[in-house]
């Protein structure tokens, strides 16, 4: 008699903790669905990278978001930037970057470019760290700058490489001037007067390096 009051004790305990056990199991399902399904549904409210890239589905880079960007690969050659770049970099389906939004270091300039399929500038809208901006767009050697700075604002029409028309004429800062004339002892006048001619008028640019 006292055998089988063990036994129906002992089924009424595992009855109870089979029991307990499956409340507790689905108890467990419940809060996990639950975290999953918050951390499925909540958007992040911070992603601290220093770099993303996205690549389409042949797996090429289209997109680069980084702190420090890479300097450009064109047929295989590097084309140094010459200054820290942080922002964003666009690619072709080829790989070649097409576009450019970033800021630069020490310089301070901001810019955004765009450039045809051999990587080569076609479009630049710059600001720099004061006041200075330009927008200028240009194929081969003909261009059209739009510029406001030290010098001025100004318009000005470059064709095969020379300012054909500027308004109003401009006359060149001292500092560039200087720059100009530095120029001369390592590049020849000619190609000094050419770059100047680039920016001023052959007028200015004849005045400013004649001594």
């Amino acid at each position: 008699m006292q055998e089988t009051s063990n036994l129906a004790d002992l089924d009424r305990r595992l009855r109870r903790v089979t029991l307990q056990s499956r409340v507790q199991m689905g108890l467990l399902a419940v809060l996990m669905a639950v975290g999953l399904a918050a951390f499925v549904t909540d958007e992040p409210r911070s992603l601290r990278v220093s770099e993303l890239v996205v690549v389409d589905p042949d797996g090429v880079e289209r997109v680069r978001i980084g702190g420090d960007l890479p300097d450009a690969v064109v047929d295989g050659r590097r084309l140094v930037r010459g200054e820290k770049a942080a922002g964003v970099i666009l690619y072709d389906g080829a790989g070649r970057e097409r576009s450019g939004y970033a800021t630069f270091e020490p310089s301070g300039n901001v810019l955004l470019t765009l450039d045809n399929r051999q990587s080569q500038q076609n479009a630049l809208f710059v600001a720099g760290p004061d006041n200075a901006a330009a927008l200028r767009l240009w194929q081969g050697r003909d261009a059209i700058d739009l510029r406001t700075d030290e010098a001025g604002t100004r318009m000005t029409l470059v064709e095969d490489g020379l300012v054909r028309h500027q308004t109003p004429v401009t006359p060149i800062p001292p500092e560039a001037c200087e720059a100009y004339r530095g120029a001369v002892p390592t590049l020849g006048r000619d190609v000094a007067l050419r770059e100047c001619n680039g920016r001023f008028t052959a007028e200015n640019c004849d005045r400013c390096l004649t001594p």
